[in-house]
């Protein structure tokens, strides 16, 4: 390995899934495999190997300098809000993960979980993850520092449809990976991918993977709560121009035009100007 690899993910934009690939690739290339929030610490281990670390959520906190070090290349993955929204969901109303099962400060100590379930609509447990813990996920996603010339930045769709390894073979040239090395990292990111050698099936963790599922999923109202609280983070993350995609939504119920033009309204006043155009 020309240089140590840090890999920087958020939660819903296929952490799980880079952890088995970049586990695999650590284990046939020999270097070490770290886990950034539980294991930082071997970092400081004089004889540490050549290292492959995951952080889980690109908060580096006080460990910053490990990103601008010379002997580091990183692979930051984003994913399309929406789509991290629709999975974050449906995960929490399901997972066995401890922290969704204890109680919450302020919610008459009810797990997250259960106040997630509680909401008898799914446009309401959509609304109550967006403004909870999927909230903190697309900020830490906005707020990443973007433009490092050591970062490789990738999108989880373009890494979901890559079934040929074009875009994967660039990120292994990228990290630093020479021509043996990008081959056992091909075929470990195929062994442990969707279209590959891994099935969904009895992974607690995959409940689909497609990307722009957001389509199918999204009703005019959920799109309307998503602008209503989340005005930037498309344009901002380079998911969408402007914001007419709300409109191509589907409706459960024919909605009159002052109806809409109202809902326009309440959104920010860029948005207002934005979608007032359209009516």
């Amino acid at each position: 390995m020309k240089y140590n690899v840090v890999v920087a993910t958020h939660h819903k934009t296929g952490t799980v899934w880079m952890d088995g690939v970049f586990k695999a690739i650590a284990r046939d290339v020999g270097a070490e495999y770290i886990d950034f929030r539980s294991q930082r610490e071997r970092l400081d281990d004089p004889n540490c190997k050549p290292f492959i670390l995951l952080n889980y959520d690109s908060d580096f906190r006080e460990h910053t300098d490990l990103l601008t070090r010379d002997d580091v290349r990183i692979l930051h993955l984003v994913r399309d809000p929406r789509d991290v929204l629709i999975s974050a969901m449906h995960y929490h109303k399901k997972s066995n993960e401890s922290w969704l099962h204890e109680p919450i400060p302020g919610y008459d100590n009810v797990t997250y979980q259960r106040q997630l379930k509680a909401h008898a609509t799914k446009l309401d447990q959509y609304i109550f993850e967006m403004e909870h813990s999927t909230a903190g996920t697309l900020n830490d996603m906005v707020n990443w520092h973007y433009g490092r010339p050591t970062c490789f930045e990738a999108r989880y769709e373009d890494l979901r449809q890559d079934a040929d390894l074009r875009y994967w073979r660039r990120i292994s040239a990228f990290l630093g990976f020479d021509e043996g090395e990008q081959e056992i990292s091909c075929r470990c990111f195929w062994q442990n991918s969707l279209f590959g050698g891994l099935s969904r099936f009895g992974n607690k963790h995959v409940r689909s993977g497609d990307v722009a599922q957001w389509r199918k999923e999204f009703t005019r109202d959920l799109g309307f709560a998503f602008l209503e609280r989340f005005p930037d983070v498309l344009p901002s993350l380079g998911y969408e121009i402007n914001s007419n995609w709300v409109l191509k939504l589907r409706q459960h119920a024919p909605a009159s035009r002052l109806d809409e033009m109202k809902r326009v309204a309440a959104l920010p006043l860029a948005l207002m100007v934005d979608l007032s155009r359209y009516f």
